[in-house]
């Protein structure tokens, strides 16, 4: 089916503000495209409504896959719009966040800290989805920490388990143990955002461990651990003031 030539002006328009230069107008173009698909094409059909969807899809996936970076944030601004949209489709969500995961590290910190914090949102989509899509995100990103030290994963890393810490705090918990054995390599990076970055996920794992652990549950292992890595560093300090 083509979509019809009145929504495919809208939906040009929409796209047209996403690709611009002017972060305000990207802004704007996002909030407009949320409240067109809560009111105006619920009116109407169930056909042409999905196939502007597809036609909105295949925008998305153009403007995330981008060497623009203006244009990789305004497909971002796109899908923090959509998601949650009917309850959120399905299919819909597991593309997103497949596009999101490409985008992943980037050479732009800011699209590294848009898509991480997309990647919140989406991991509050729903239940079922959200336990196997924290778990993966999370595992993955605790792997690019225990790695070989790359840059650009290793920053990419500490902003989605950050993310990933505060919006789904319930399945994070369950990655608790191996988040502690592999976010001090993060913690001592030799780039200043990397280090940053680590400490401000740390704070959120701790903040919800504390408020997810029973008494009898205690780890206080996890708090020792952190207390000593940071007496580590004022040690090292120390040691390299007296030399």
């Amino acid at each position: 089916m083509v979509i019809m030539s009145g929504t495919a002006t809208v939906l040009q328009q929409f796209v047209s503000g996403l690709k611009s230069r002017n972060e305000d107008t990207r802004a704007k173009s996002a909030k407009d495209l949320q409240h067109y698909v809560t009111t105006e094409l619920r009116e109407l059909s169930q056909d042409e409504a999905t196939t502007f969807y597809d036609e909105l899809n295949h925008h998305i996936f153009e403007l995330v896959s981008s060497s623009d970076v203006n244009e990789k944030k305004g497909g971002i601004l796109a899908i923090v719009s959509l998601i949650g949209v009917e309850g959120g489709n399905a299919t819909r969500i597991s593309r997103f966040a497949n596009y999101l995961r490409n985008l992943l590290p980037s050479s732009d910190p800011v699209v590294m800290e848009m898509a991480s914090k997309a990647m919140g949102h989406l991991s509050m989509a729903g239940d079922t989805f959200t336990a196997e899509y924290v778990e993966f995100e999370v595992k993955r990103a605790l792997e690019w920490l225990g790695a070989d030290r790359n840059e650009g994963r290793r920053h990419a890393a500490v902003l989605v388990l950050r993310e990933l810490a505060v919006s789904a705090p319930t399945f994070f918990f369950q990655q608790v143990q191996p988040f502690f054995d592999n976010i001090f390599y993060a913690v001592w990076d030799p780039k200043q955002a990397i280090r940053e970055g680590a400490v401000s996920a740390l704070r959120a794992c701790l903040i919800l461990t504390t408020q997810r652990e029973t008494k009898e549950m205690q780890k206080p292992q996890w708090y020792k651990q952190t207390f000593e890595e940071a007496e580590k560093g004022f040690d090292e300090t120390l040691a390299k003031e007296k030399e």
